[in-house]
């Protein structure tokens, strides 16, 4: 009896305070006050759970959401937003969902009809469906795309379109999104998010599924690019859509490419592998129109591919969507679609836009003027976005028109350019606030539409946005869209069909910026792993508890090597030897955290996070969940405040530097991928212990006490060495340690070994029985360690001598190890264009092939 009585106390609190807003459609109650059938189950549902159990939902989800880095980059501030995400879904009824995906099919191959007439014949446009001033004063439209070959005459293989209902439960299309349409990778990670905070709703519900849609569009590209290649074309990882971009390509399998990756030979698209140029027949386009070819676009320096739009013109190449398609988004064209439906489709348009006034057209201008009091003023040709906005912000003007005069200026002076748009009361949708109540929230749904073998398909499903600062997820939150059905719906599964595979144990068709980017990421990882381990020794130093003892020098020499790695200036490095304890402690921000500073920890953990998010499609879900935690620097800077704390902090940084470095050892296949990753983290390996042997072995400091265990500690060597000799550290065991002993991965000839390893198999060196450079090089060097006598550079200093044999040993590998990355770059990656953060200089990288 008590438990009933308990859901009613639970129902109560979730809907205290439910009021429909007057004016508005409520998608949870009727008119009557009562909840609309489609949602009693899940009202019921979340209502046998307490307010404390609600609360814990949405913080669950918000920490998977966290966890999983996803963000959305803002094109104003271009700085990530986190995503936000309410985890009461949207409910669509079987028979609303119905109307609507007929609709939008509909508008579909509409709108693909027109995108084919106004590159090819042009006959809407002599007939007088569409005024020109609508087509040629969009800089959308492109005319240089004029006679694109369209493969089955298919332009638009992927739209969205964002739909509100009205006060009269119609549904209306908002705005159309053809370019390159955002969002679909965030409906997806809110389904997988929401289905994990609440399964029990989840699996109650008879719901359509995600993953069919996602299978057929991915079969119906295959199928386009089953001859050569695909490519996914990203404008790079700060583009505000780049984890899509990244997601999109993990799934269908395709890599991830920038301009620099791909070129155009004889009107065909080629991407840039380690082993050469490798055919390119799709490239499924994420970077707008104009920033596609350089030569007849208007793409900006270092952007774009030179003859891209001449390859697609010729047949020889399938974009999807294609250049240009950005021309029907116009919210102009809307007042034309109803006659446009008729003439191209000889269909009825049956799912209506806003009403729209084209001020192009005198009649219309007239009527915006007389009536612009209660009209929403929009740009004709900027379309809004629904991504970074919520659903109140999306509706409003996205002019700077304060006035009635204002107003007649601007029209006077470009009419073509405004539309006046009829407003919305968008309908409201419950929302969970942060006390687990529901509260009532405008709302906008973007949904999905892609071309399959079968023709255009809708995704069952999208996702919402919501406008209100009370609830649970703040401004701009997101929902999912639970889009039921009225038959039992069948599990489906991500995963591809089985079918015969050509079965493939290498990468050699990996693009050179990707190889490019992991090399880096590798050096850029083993660069915070030394500065942590750098930082940590100075901080326990101070503190007394550093394991090599105290060392009366060791401040000068840690501050010293500082100063080399680009950690301290010469200036900060003399101040804080003169102020000691002290002086480091008033340091610890700056020192970790200087803004500006490429060699500081937060430099180079913000290089490892770029570079990271450039490879994401190559990472697993478990090494980006590490490498956010590990680069959360905004996290981390609140944590150092004295010397223990930051201590501690370096401590869980070299952990995670630790279960990363294990991760990909373990989980990474051996291909070359990760062979550049791991030849990147030698190289950096290596120059910090000869840096670092150069400094306390042949420097002013070598023979002071306690110097030689330092050594042995900043090389990760200390443990081994007392569990080896159960002595006090000598120098030539110490050199053999850490110089010249294979068995010892921090050892220099280790990495020498490694690097060594890597060439042999690379492709593009010499299978003729000859070395390359590269490998002569590594050869040489190796041998040279193998054969140093540890016991004669050791005792040249006893004699007196001042180690100049090791000091030039030194150079020499430090030389070899220059000579290695200058060939690397030559060889493999000198097609990058752009400039790469990389300490103490910027390097440029120029066009090459």
């Amino acid at each position: 009896m008590s438990e009933p009585l308990h859901r009613e106390d639970h129902a109560a609190t979730l809907l205290a305070g439910y009021r429909p807003l007057a004016g508005r459609h409520d998608e949870l109650m009727g008119g009557d006050g009562k909840l609309r059938p489609q949602w009693r189950a899940l009202v019921s549902a979340f209502s046998e759970m307490s307010p404390e159990l609600r609360h814990r939902a949405a913080t669950a989800a918000a920490g998977q959401l966290r966890a999983n880095d996803i963000a959305y980059i803002s094109s104003d501030t271009h700085h990530p937003r986190p995503w936000r995400l309410d985890v009461f879904p949207f409910l669509i009824t079987p028979e609303d969902w119905t109307q609507l995906a007929r609709g939008l099919v509909q508008r579909a191959r509409l709108l693909n009809a027109i995108v084919g007439d106004l590159y090819g014949p042009q006959q809407t446009l002599a007939r007088g469906l569409i005024p020109a001033p609508m087509v040629f004063a969009s800089p959308e439209f492109m005319p240089n795309c004029a006679g694109y070959r369209a493969r089955d005459g298919e332009f638009l293989q992927f739209l969205a379109f964002d739909l509100g209902r009205g006060p009269d439960g119609k549904w209306f299309v908002l705005s159309q999104r053809t370019e390159s349409p955002a969002g679909v990778g965030y409906a997806l990670e809110n389904r997988l998010v929401t289905s994990r905070s609440i399964p029990e709703p989840f699996t109650a519900h008879n719901l359509h599924r995600l993953a069919s849609f996602f299978r057929r569009f991915a079969d119906h590209f295959a199928e386009i690019g089953d001859q050569h290649r695909s490519v996914v074309l990203t404008g790079g990882a700060d583009q505000p859509d780049y984890f899509e971009h990244a997601l999109m390509g993990r799934y269908l399998g395709y890599p991830v490419v920038e301009s620099a990756d791909l070129t155009v030979r004889e009107s065909r698209v080629f991407m840039k592998t380690l082993e050469g140029l490798e055919r390119v027949d799709l490239v499924i386009r994420r970077i707008p129109s104009e920033h596609a070819d350089p030569l007849e676009l208007r793409a900006p320096q270092g952007m774009g591919i030179a003859g891209l739009l001449h390859a697609a013109r010729s047949g020889n190449v399938v974009m999807a969507n294609a250049i240009g398609s950005g021309v029907v988004e116009s919210a102009a064209l809307e007042t034309r679609l109803p006659h446009l439906a008729q003439a191209l489709l000889g269909e009825h348009l049956s799912l209506p836009g806003l009403t729209t006034w084209w001020c192009g057209d005198a009649d219309a201008r007239a009527h915006v003027l007389a009536h612009s009091d209660r009209l929403t003023m929009l740009h004709a040709f900027r379309p809004r976005h629904l991504m970074t906005a919520g659903a109140a912000e999306f509706m409003a003007s996205d002019t700077d028109i304060a006035d009635p005069e204002a107003l007649r200026r601007a029209l006077a002076l470009h009419p073509q350019n405004y539309v006046g748009v009829e407003p919305l009361q968008l309908s409201t949708v419950p929302c969970l606030t942060a006390n687990g109540t529901l509260r009532p929230a405008p709302m906008v749904m973007r949904v999905y539409v892609a071309a399959t073998s079968d023709g255009y398909q809708v995704m069952h499903g999208g996702l919402v946005k919501v406008s209100g600062t009370d609830i649970s997820g703040g401004e701009r939150t997101s929902k999912d869209v639970w889009v039921l059905s009225d038959v039992r719906v069948a599990p489906e599964t991500l995963l591809k069909p089985l079918r015969a595979a050509t079965l493939k144990r290498s990468d050699r068709d990996l693009a050179s910026k990707t190889a490019d980017d992991l090399f880096w990421l590798g050096r850029y990882l083993e660069r915070a792993d030394a500065s942590t381990r750098l930082l940590r020794s100075l901080f326990l130093h101070l503190s007394g508890e550093a394991s090599f003892g105290n060392v009366p020098v060791a401040l000068p020499i840690l501050t010293g090597l500082m100063n080399s790695f680009g950690h301290l200036s010469e200036h900060e490095t003399a101040r804080m030897r003169a102020a000691g304890f002290r002086g480091v402690e008033n340091e610890i921000s700056n020192l970790l955290f200087e803004p500006g500073n490429a060699d500081s920890l937060a430099g180079i953990l913000g290089n490892v996070a770029r570079t990271a998010d450039q490879v994401r499609e190559r990472l697993s879900a478990d090494a980006l969940r590490l490498i956010e935690r590990l680069t959360n620097v905004q996290r981390l800077r609140f944590r150092a405040h004295g010397i223990s704390e930051t201590v501690a902090l370096l401590n869980e940084l070299n952990d995670l530097q630790s279960a990363l470095s294990g991760l990909i050892h373990e989980n990474m296949t051996r291909g070359y991928g990760w062979r550049f990753l791991d030849m990147g983290r030698r190289i950096e390996r290596a120059r910090y212990g000869i840096t670092v042997m150069k400094t306390l072995l042949v420097g002013r400091e070598r023979g002071a006490a306690g110097v030689l265990g330092m050594q042995l500690e900043l090389a990760d060597s200390l443990i081994t060495y007392r569990s080896r000799y159960k002595t006090e550290p000598e120098l030539a065991a110490a050199l053999d340690l850490i110089l010249a002993d294979d068995s010892n991965p921090r050892s220099l000839i280790f990495q020498f070994a490694a690097m060594r390893d890597h060439m042999a198999v690379m492709p593009l060196e010499t299978h003729d029985g000859h070395l390359s450079r590269a490998q002569r090089n590594l050869v040489g060097m190796h041998t040279e360690l193998l054969l140093a006598d540890v016991d004669e550079l050791a005792s040249s200093a006893s004699r007196g001598g001042n180690l100049g044999q090791l000091r030039r040993l030194l150079d020499r590998a430090e030389e070899s190890i220059g000579k290695l990355t200058d060939l690397i770059t030559q060889t493999y990656f000198s097609h990058s264009i752009g400039h790469r953060v990389t300490g103490n200089v910027i390097r440029s990288q120029d066009d090459a092939l």
